[in-house]
């Protein structure tokens, strides 16, 4: 996995999470105490079933969350912690309390493989991961079997369900924030550092990266084609092309400043 680094603001936000999930953990340890009068149901875990469904199970899962909760506060760049956190609730919820009664436990799974495919565990051997990720996923939904039928396609259409909204949100997002950054990052070309070119070459030159026809350019501007293409090999020789050809190949996408 590939080493994360985070600016000092991105930092300081993920310490925020971070104390936020610490105070949550320390609440549910609390909470489960104080339910439980400190027995956590010892004398009833009998076997791996019992287990799962303890309190017991429950106080080791928060109390792992906590440390890592901690040692991701202080070693923020560490990012693999928070994948850990999300597929220990994940498994304990799918396996034990079932996506079909608590939806957030496939909410979580998906957290939890998008922090690895943030820290680049997919870059190598994609495919044989993608559908262990996949498979591990539907394994342990259909571990809800025992609960019945019903259990488990309610909670396979729950999983369905979350998964398509999570990736189509994602789709969205990702497009989203993709278009802002280009629009932050436009290519600009500043034809003022070209001062041979007039104002009105300057705007034959963006209409041209428009892809208007030399035919609609020069009856807007009320001048036969053949002295615009004249007047266009000038230019283009100012701005150290061949031919339109090699302009729109060169500044295609350009934003065109005067």
């Amino acid at each position: 996995m590939r080493e994360i680094t985070f600016s000092k603001t991105a930092k300081n936000l993920i310490r925020l999470f971070c104390i936020l999930g610490i105070v949550v953990e320390i609440l549910c340890i609390l909470r489960l105490f104080l339910r439980t009068g400190f027995t956590q149901e010892i004398p009833e875990i009998t076997s791996i079933q019992s287990f799962l469904t303890s309190d017991l199970n429950t106080a080791i899962i928060d109390s792992i969350s906590l440390i890592f909760f901690i040692i991701f506060l202080i070693l923020p760049q560490h990012f693999v912690f928070f994948s850990i956190i999300s597929f220990l609730y994940s498994f304990k919820i799918i396996i034990v309390d079932t996506i079909a009664v608590y939806p957030i436990g496939q909410l979580l799974y998906l957290m939890g493989i998008a922090c690895l495919v943030y820290l680049g565990y997919y870059r190598s051997k994609r495919l044989p991961k993608i559908i262990c990720s996949i498979a591990a996923n539907y394994i342990l939904i259909f571990s809800n079997l025992r609960f019945g039928t019903d259990v488990l396609i309610t909670s396979l259409i729950t999983a369905i369900g979350y998964t398509l909204v999570f990736f189509v949100t994602l789709f969205f997002s990702a497009s989203f924030f993709r278009f802002l950054y280009g629009m932050k990052h436009a290519r600009v070309w500043d034809l003022s550092q070209y001062p041979e070119l007039t104002k009105r070459d300057k705007e034959w030159l963006k209409q041209i990266l428009e892809e208007k026809r030399y035919e609609e350019i020069a009856t807007d501007s009320g001048i036969t084609v053949g002295t615009l293409k004249n007047r266009m090999h000038q230019i283009f020789n100012i701005v150290g092309v061949d031919d339109r050809i090699s302009l729109l190949a060169s500044y295609s996408g350009y934003e065109v400043k005067f």
